[in-house]
């Protein structure tokens, strides 16, 4: 039983952090809007692209201080699909933007995994003239295996 708190614990950080977008703070990558850089993100994370990950993430987000090394132990642990199913820009104003989404992300290769559809909010704000996502909050996860 313990075992398996520990692996739900575990898969449910992979997951928070495979949705939270990451960034570098000497990135020079320019987003244009909301919406690119929530694909950008989903773009580098598929095909493991460390630098592009992290360069779609602000670097004022208060977990951008671990999320590098983060990045790395799931690319090497896993290796995952990741599919934005749904994207809503529910405010934006010219510093910030909620965008609800839907995103299945499924196990390609690597350790037990549950594949999963998650529903929740990114809040994106400007890093100088790029936009960059902030934080993520998931609202609900339906495992699918």
């Amino acid at each position: 039983m313990k075992l398996e708190a520990v692996n739900l614990t575990i898969f449910s950080f992979i997951i928070i952090l495979s949705i939270f977008i990451f960034s570098n703070c000497g990135s020079n990558k320019y987003y244009s809007s909301p919406e690119e850089v929530i694909q950008a993100n989903i773009d580098y994370m598929n095909t493991e692209n460390i630098d592009g990950t992290l360069s779609t993430f602000h670097p004022d987000s208060p977990t951008f201080e671990t999320t590098e090394d983060l990045v790395e132990q799931i690319f090497n642990l896993y290796d995952l699909n990741y599919k934005i199913e749904k994207l809503e820009v529910v405010k934006e104003d010219n510093q910030e933007a909620i965008v609800n989404f839907t995103q299945l992300t499924t196990k390609l290769n690597g350790p037990e995994f549950k594949n999963n559809r998650v529903k929740g909010k990114h809040t994106i704000k400007k890093d100088g003239d790029s936009w960059k996502i902030y934080s993520t909050q998931i609202f609900n996860t339906e495992f699918l295996n």
